[in-house]
């Protein structure tokens, strides 16, 4: 096997390709709704009505959208012009208001201190090595004190291993980050409340495992 990793360039090129030749259901990542981990944040409020969410590489805006009608004031930031169109789409359709920015998360259009909670799934796991204290400089630069920070990102590893086992080779060896690697990325600017290993299989057969994690600014 090729252990070469791929760079954040060819991420960022196969992203762009995808928004902008196929439907949003060709899209492997793409699963039609808000993941059970938000819903769950949304309704025990967690991420109270009214917040200010920053939605950090919203793709299509599923989870923008859901937040929106939930009561929330979102932004939804991406880097791809092609999928922000098609979240204007989606918003439209539910008759919602979202201010969707086209944008790098290493570089977000957005003042200091400014955000009750951010929102990742599936945007930190495609930052390499080098870009993640940038990454994480800019997330704790947009909250404000004190403000949320949830991510959802693909792990290299899988439940009660000692160590990482093959099950998607692809995913692991390019996008799955270890629990130490997201721990050394944020817990500088942030105090950990929850990081969990979880996946969508019940019989853990075959299964991609991820993080659902909840970080506090201090």
């Amino acid at each position: 096997m090729n252990t070469q990793k791929i760079n954040s360039e060819q991420i960022s090129t196969y992203y762009q390709e995808k928004y902008s030749k196929f439907k949003p259901s060709e899209y492997e990542w793409t699963v039609g709704t808000a993941s059970p981990e938000l819903v769950k944040m949304v309704e025990e409020e967690v991420i109270p009505k009214g917040s200010q969410v920053l939605d950090i590489g919203c793709g299509v805006g599923t989870e923008s959208v859901f937040m929106a009608l939930r009561g929330c004031n979102v932004i939804g930031l991406e880097i791809s012009k092609d999928a922000i169109e098609k979240a204007k789409q989606l918003a439209n359709f539910y008759g919602v208001d979202v201010d969707w920015k086209v944008a790098d998360v290493l570089n977000m259009p957005l003042k200091d201190n400014s955000i009750d909670v951010i929102t990742d799934r599936g945007c930190f796991h495609c930052m390499r090595p080098e870009q993640r204290e940038v990454f994480a400089n800019e997330i704790n630069r947009v909250l404000k004190p004190g403000g949320l920070f949830t991510m959802r990102c693909f792990s290299s590893q899988t439940s009660g291993a000692p160590q990482s086992i093959e099950v998607n080779e692809f995913i692991k060896h390019n996008f799955g980050v270890s629990s130490s690697e997201i721990w050394e990325t944020f817990n500088h600017h942030f105090i950990c409340e929850k990081m969990e290993l979880i996946t969508s299989k019940k019989d853990h057969v075959n299964s991609t495992y991820g993080w659902s994690c909840l970080w506090y600014k201090k």
